[in-house]
Formats: structure tokens, C-alpha cells, sequence
């Protein structure tokens, strides 16, 4: 009796650390994506500073493009770039949290596995 709950405790706890696992990995990629979009805007920016004053510039909104001025597109971009920011940090801490759920997760199998040889 003691052994069947012992197995299915293990089997939950290996369950917890497979989903944290992917979650985990799921984060990552999350905030690599937005890294790559921060990037993007700066990239973005460096380009729109070298144009000179005066020029039709022009912003992609869905399908269609709008006449913006360099400044409103700059603009644009910071904010976006400060909005990737933020995420990538609240990301960040919860890429920790699940860490630390994994982590208390994977000691707790050790400490099944050496419970259950002695």
C-alpha cells in the first residue's frame, strides 16, 4: 500500500518537473523573441537617425503604410523597446520562480529515491 503511494507521489512529482521543464523552456524562447524584437527597433532607429530632415517616412501599420515623421517613428520604437524591457524582466522573474519549483521538485525525487533504498 505504502508502495503504490510512494509510486504515485514519484510519478506526480516527475509530472511537475516535465510541465515546469517546458514552461521553463517556453520563457526562454519568449524573451530571446523579444530580445530579437528590442534589437529590431534599435536597429530600426540607427537607420531612421542617418536620414536626413524632411523626408517622407513612412510606418507599417497591418496592411497599409502611414505617413509618420522620424520623430513620431523614433518615438514609437522607445516605447516599444521599453515595453520588450519590461516584459523581458517580469519573464526573467518568472523564469526564477519556475526554477526554484524545479529545483524543490527534482530534490524531492532524490529524497524519494533515497527514502525508498533505505
Amino acid at each position: 500500500m505504502a508502495d503504490e503511494e510512494l509510486k504515485k507521489a514519484f510519478h506526480e512529482l516527475q509530472v511537475k518537473v516535465i510541465d515546469t521543464t517546458q514552461q521553463v523552456k517556453v520563457t526562454e524562447a519568449k524573451i530571446e523573441q523579444l530580445k530579437r524584437s528590442i534589437t529590431h527597433a534599435q536597429l530600426t532607429e540607427q537607420e531612421l537617425s542617418g536620414l536626413p530632415v524632411g523626408i517622407k517616412t513612412y510606418e507599417n501599420l497591418g496592411r497599409t503604410f502611414v505617413a509618420q515623421s522620424i520623430s513620431d517613428i523614433k518615438s514609437a520604437l522607445k516605447e516599444r523597446t521599453n515595453i520588450a524591457n519590461d516584459k523581458i524582466e517580469n519573464l526573467n522573474l518568472n523564469k526564477s520562480f519556475l526554477e526554484k519549483n524545479l529545483k524543490e521538485s527534482e530534490d524531492n525525487i532524490r529524497e524519494m529515491i533515497q527514502h525508498r533504498r533505505k
